[in-house]
């Protein structure tokens, strides 16, 4: 909790901070906005057309929305069939800077479970390049050190008892995958069932929220101008890079995407990490025409 808490301060001050934002990419599928419903693919990978559904819930346990009156399920009315693999995908376009120069990148939300615990459950994906890569959130395990739970980590399967509330950080994914602007980012959420019918509700979401932003940041980025060594690191950081105009600005930021360093007018050769904790940090480069970021690792 200490941990999202100082997160969730150092973003707030950073807004404050440099009052400039890039990018809009931010927005909530209510499902009753249509602005947003673009966003929206239906039963991408279905064995039966239409089980999943926009509409008002009308079942024996999903009965309402979240923020009425509309949601997405399997099935408005009826319970969900066997022998089922569905979903329907979200596609978002990398605009806000927050793949870039891992900040703000973030899906959050809420859903309802009503299954056979198991047999029958959900999956939420990400792909970060257009789906040549598929990414299970909530069983990865490959790159499960690149993205974080702010919440519990969602149980899509038996009985939720009502809403749950998701979120989770991806900024990091970002420059693993070499994200860049425009590039296409799809989301799919799935519900597969066994062959035993057992009449329940299945899956249900609602309020579903994306975000891909960050605060101003230089105008062009240029990562192979600057390079670091030794990587990983213990004691010392080396730092190299192509001279620009103006006064050269560092940062670094941990995992949890916290300032943990920070020199506006950085004239040394590097700098000392004995101090910081194992793990996985980023380092921000600027001068007045570039801007370069970095990824580290310290192991003591």
């Amino acid at each position: 909790m200490r941990r999202l808490q100082l997160t969730l301060w150092f973003v707030l001050f950073t807004v404050i901070s440099h009052s400039q934002w890039l990018g809009d990419d931010y927005y909530v599928l209510t499902f009753e906005d249509t602005a947003t419903l673009p966003h929206l693919r239906m039963d991408s990978i279905s064995n039966r057309n239409g089980l999943w559904q926009v509409g008002s819930p009308q079942k024996a346990v999903f009965t309402s929305a979240q923020s009425p009156p509309r949601v997405i399920v399997t099935d408005t009315v009826q319970p969900y069939p066997v022998n089922d693999t569905s979903s329907f995908t979200v596609v978002n376009i990398a605009s806000g800077y927050g793949w870039l120069y891992p900040h703000t990148v973030m899906l959050s939300g809420y859903y309802q479970v009503h299954s056979d615990t198991l047999t029958d459950f959900g999956t939420i994906e990400l792909s970060p390049d257009n789906g040549t890569t598929w990414i299970d959130l909530i069983n990865d395990t490959l790159y499960s050190a690149y993205y974080q739970w702010w919440s519990t980590v969602p149980v899509l399967s038996g009985n939720s008892n009502g809403w749950q509330y998701f979120s989770t950080w991806l900024s990091p994914l970002g420059p693993l995958f070499n994200v860049q602007l425009n590039d296409t980012i799809l989301f799919r959420f799935t519900f597969i069932s066994d062959s035993i019918q057992t009449n329940k509700d299945g899956l249900i979401f609602d309020d579903l929220v994306f975000e891909d932003w960050i605060e101003g940041v230089p105008f062009i980025r240029d990562d192979d101008r600057v390079s670091i060594y030794p990587n990983p690191t213990n004691e010392w950081l080396s730092l190299r890079c192509e001279r620009g105009t103006g006064a050269r600005s560092v940062q670094v930021f941990n995992f949890n995407s916290e300032l943990v360093y920070e020199s506006r007018n950085f004239s040394e050769e590097g700098l000392e990490t004995r101090h910081l904790p194992d793990g996985v940090y980023w380092l921000k480069y600027s001068d007045n025409r570039i801007f370069a970021v970095k990824r580290f690792l310290v192991q003591h």
